[in-house]
Order: C-alpha cells, then sequence, then structure tokens
C-alpha cells in the first residue's frame, strides 16, 4: 500500500463500499456516470479538526452523497410500489433461500418473494432486503425536491409474512457496557421488541452492545403463528462472518484523577468535573437532522430528533436548558446536506471579526470564540459549534468550561 492511499477502518470500508454500490447501481439505471472505484480508491485520509471521522459520522456522509445523487436522479418511483424500484427486478445477494452479503448471513423459505433490494430509508437506516409473502410497500420517497419517509404499508391477511433486514447507521450511541439480552433464538441472544403489529429482533454486532449503531435489526410482521415461527427461524439462522466486529461506537467514562471525570470516545477526550453528567454521546440523524458530538453537565440537552421503525426520523432544533446552578457544554453540527459536507472540510471566515469574536485555538485547531452572560461559543467550523450555558448561580461554571475546552483533544 502507497502512502497516498487510505487508511480505513473496517466501518469505514463497508461505508465506502455502500457507497461505491449505490453510485454504481445509480449510474447503470439513469445516464449519469461516474468512475466511481477510482474515486473511491482516491480519496485521501478523511479528517475533521484533525481527528478520523467517527464512523457513524464516515457512514453518514456516504448516506448523504447518495441521497444528494438519488434526489436528483431516482424516478417518482419507489420500493415496493407494484414492484418498482431503482432496480426493476429486486435482486439481493446470496441464493435463494439463503442471504449472505459478506458481512452476515441467514436463511428464510425458499418460496419467499424478494419484495425489495438495498435502499436507503430516512438517511439513517440502510436496508439490506424486504422478504416474504405478503403485500409490502414503502413509506420512503424521492422527487426532484428532495425526499422523506413514513410508515412502511404491509398487508399480511390470510396468513402472510413479510420481513425487513436493515441497519441503523445513526441516531443515539449508547454507553459502554452490557445491555442484557431478553430473548435467544437458536445462538443470538437478542433484544426483542413490538410496535403495533410489527416484531423486531435487535442483533448485536460481535464486541458491540444493543442500542449501539451497525447493530442488525429484523423486522416481522406476521399473519399468524406458522408465519411468525418463519421470522423467528430467520434470526436463529443469523451468523455474522468471520472478522466483523463493532469498532468502538460507545463513550466511555473514565476517572483520571480525584474531582474530575474523563471522557473518551470517537476519537474526542476531554476532562470534566465528576458530579456532572454524559448527557449524549455521538448522535447523527442523518440528511434533516443535527449531529452531536457529546453534551455534559447538569442541566439538559435535547436532540430534537425522534426515530420509531415505522415513521422514519422526525428532527426539531436541539435545544438545551440550565437554570439555577446548572450547566450544560455540547458539540454539536447544522442539519443539512450542505452544512453537513461543509463540517467534514472546514473553513472559517477569513478577514476582520465582529465585536466579541476572536480568534483561539481548540484542540490544536484554529477556532472563533465568543462568550457572554451566562453562555460561551466556539465555532469550529462553517457547521459546527461547541456551545455552552450555565445558571446565574453557576458561580464556576465559565472557568470549569474554559478548562474542559482547554482539555479537549482530538485523536487520529
Amino acid at each position: 500500500m502507497s502512502g497516498d492511499e487510505p487508511i480505513l477502518t473496517a466501518g469505514e470500508e463497508r461505508a465506502a463500499a455502500a457507497l461505491k454500490l449505490a453510485l454504481q447501481d445509480v449510474s447503470e439505471q439513469w445516464p449519469l456516470r461516474a468512475d466511481v472505484a477510482a474515486w473511491v480508491a482516491s480519496v485521501p485520509k478523511r479528517q475533521s479538526l484533525g481527528h478520523r471521522l467517527p464512523v457513524g459520522m464516515a457512514a453518514a456522509l456516504a448516506m448523504i452523497i447518495v441521497g444528494a445523487v438519488a434526489f436528483a436522479a431516482w424516478p417518482k418511483a419507489v420500493p415496493g410500489g407494484g414492484g418498482a424500484s431503482p432496480s426493476a427486478v429486486p435482486s439481493i445477494p446470496g441464493t435463494p433461500g439463503h442471504f449472505d452479503n459478506g458481512s452476515f448471513s441467514f436463511d428464510y423459505p425458499a418460496s419467499w418473494r424478494t419484495l425489495s433490494d438495498e435502499y436507503y430509508e430516512g438517511m439513517v437506516n440502510q436496508v439490506f432486503a424486504v422478504l416474504g409473502t405478503g403485500d409490502w410497500k414503502t413509506g420512503c420517497y424521492f422527487t426532484s425536491n428532495g425526499g422523506g419517509c413514513t410508515g412502511d404499508t404491509v398487508d399480511v391477511s390470510g396468513g402472510r409474512v413479510v420481513v425487513k433486514v436493515y441497519e441503523r447507521g445513526g441516531g443515539p450511541v449508547s454507553t459502554c457496557g452490557t445491555s442484557p439480552a431478553n430473548a435467544t433464538l437458536g445462538p443470538n441472544a437478542v433484544s426483542k421488541s413490538t410496535d403495533g403489529s410489527a416484531t423486531t429482533w435487535e442483533i448485536r454486532m460481535p464486541g458491540g452492545d444493543f442500542g449501539w449503531t451497525n447493530n442488525v435489526f429484523v423486522e416481522a410482521w406476521a399473519g399468524g403463528p406458522q408465519q411468525m415461527a418463519q421470522a423467528e427461524a430467520l434470526v436463529a439462522s443469523f451468523r455474522w462472518a468471520d472478522g466483523v466486529s463493532n469498532p468502538d461506537n460507545c463513550f466511555q467514562n473514565e476517572t483520571p484523577s480525584p474531582g474530575m471525570a474523563h471522557y473518551d470516545a470517537d476519537g474526542t477526550s476531554f476532562d470534566y468535573p465528576a458530579g456532572w453528567s454524559i448527557l449524549s454521546g455521538y448522535e447523527h440523524w442523518g440528511l434533516h437532522g443535527p449531529t452531536i458530538h457529546f453534551a455534559v453537565g447538569t442541566g439538559t440537552v435535547d436532540s430534537g430528533c425522534t426515530v420509531s421503525a415505522n415513521q422514519g426520523v422526525s428532527c426539531g432544533a436541539p435545544s438545551l436548558s440550565a437554570t439555577g446552578d446548572q450547566v450544560v457544554v455540547f458539540w454539536y453540527g447544522g442539519a443539512s446536506l450542505f452544512s453537513n459536507v461543509a463540517s467534514m472540510f472546514p473553513s472559517l471566515p477569513t478577514g476582520s471579526l465582529p465585536p466579541g469574536e476572536t480568534r483561539v485555538t481548540v484542540a490544536g485547531a484554529p477556532a472563533i470564540a465568543s462568550h457572554g452572560d451566562g453562555w460561551a461559543k466556539w465555532q469550529l467550523s462553517p457547521a459546527e459549534y461547541i456551545e455552552a450555558n450555565w445558571g446565574p448561580d453557576a458561580t464556576d461554571a465559565e472557568a470549569q468550561v474554559d478548562a474542559l475546552i482547554g482539555s479537549l483533544s482530538l485523536g487520529q
């Protein structure tokens, strides 16, 4: 390998492969030509503020670029719309009755129809396959003006079944630790949940935990006990490929010294008062929502987003609250296609700054700082900020916030 070739983690390689596959599929179906293989091979090492992108953000970048191409080139037909999809005839990897995409595999009745092949759902979920004997139509749509997702339309009356297999590449990331499984199917300890008529099993990637990104979900609509047993047999047959493992997609809490705690996740680390709580780890909410890298303090913070298996992702604006002696510090990115892309390639304003703003260095990278009564903000790129708020009784808050910023480190 030459020094000019990118060094990718396993998760980043999967994101690049998904991007390559999607762009090639689009270019084959419509007159849109790109030398995707050459583009992927020549991508430089991706860095934001001097550190490698977290796996979730790397996957998000692939989703954003794929979404931009899809919105411009895809027709109004969508998967499940009477057999209409980006591929005229849905095709999934493997053989009839056996799915295998190189990362994981599972068995299913060979008599089941392939209702949809791979597509992105709400810019957060990557759907690998929809299978079964029932009728299914996605709630996702694409037009020349954009797209979105509502709930799936499913009919399994008359003893039929529909199963959707997908991966969630965005959303909140859990604290490192072991979350208990609540069901076991074959050798797989899974997390089972129900939402209306749908039953979902979450399958952990090796080395991961429930709630982490890159886990696989199997969602089933069953018209009776026999059909539910078929869906359970699919989950029981699920196997991860050799060598697949979850990169450290959780946030850790270590105590380096008395009175202080240490945050270390996704290449971001800093010290903060031990009395504060981790309010959020890394969260990516897709095209229409923010990216939150962390939030700590004693107040509250809300991404403004909710996720549902049937309704996709809905986002408002992030919010924070700090009253009395409370304090909140959080790092977030903007919520639009161009803001997200801009955050990958930081470029701060040049020339004179408005009154109250100064040029500083944060974690070895240039930033623009501003302070006021009960607040402080550091602009890291055109779309990324670290913001802090504190209440009138938080007498030590400003010094504590400044100390946190001073300890911030972004690993390679």
